[in-house]
């Protein structure tokens, strides 16, 4: 039996702005981050993998969240969660090799405009320029 796990956010590390910016830019909206704070501790995933669970674990971290990981089996709820709140899937996520952004995928990155090849590549065949 492969075991699940959740993470449980407790509240800010630091500056409110900063995790703001941070969870931003891992796709999750204002609202959804000001209710996430005003509700701690709140479940923000469950039936995650260990690697899963670590990977959301570190994101949120990164952003200034404090968060733990608990395995799920024979715990009680002593969190409430929110299920509007969710952070899309890792898969969904790249870096600009430009300027390192870590972002949502897209045609362009968010910061500096670098417009990714893998969204290029559907639009013009054989060019290999960089997608400047």
């Amino acid at each position: 039996m492969v075991k699940k796990y959740r993470i449980l956010f407790h509240g800010l590390m630091g500056d409110r702005e900063a995790f703001e910016t941070g969870m931003s830019a891992l796709g999750v909206s204002a609202e959804l981050v000001e209710r996430l704070i005003k509700k701690a501790p709140v479940i923000l995933k469950s039936g995650l993998g260990p690697g899963e669970a670590r990977r959301y674990a570190d994101a949120v971290q990164a952003a200034g969240g404090r968060v733990t990981i608990q395995e799920q089996e024979g715990l009680s709820e002593p969190a409430r969660s929110d299920p509007n709140f969710s952070i899309p899937s890792f898969e969904n996520f790249t870096m600009c090799p430009e300027c390192g952004l870590k972002q949502q995928k897209g045609r362009a990155c968010v910061r500096c405009g670098y417009r990714f090849k893998e969204f290029e590549e559907g639009q013009r065949s054989g060019d290999d320029e960089p997608g400047h």
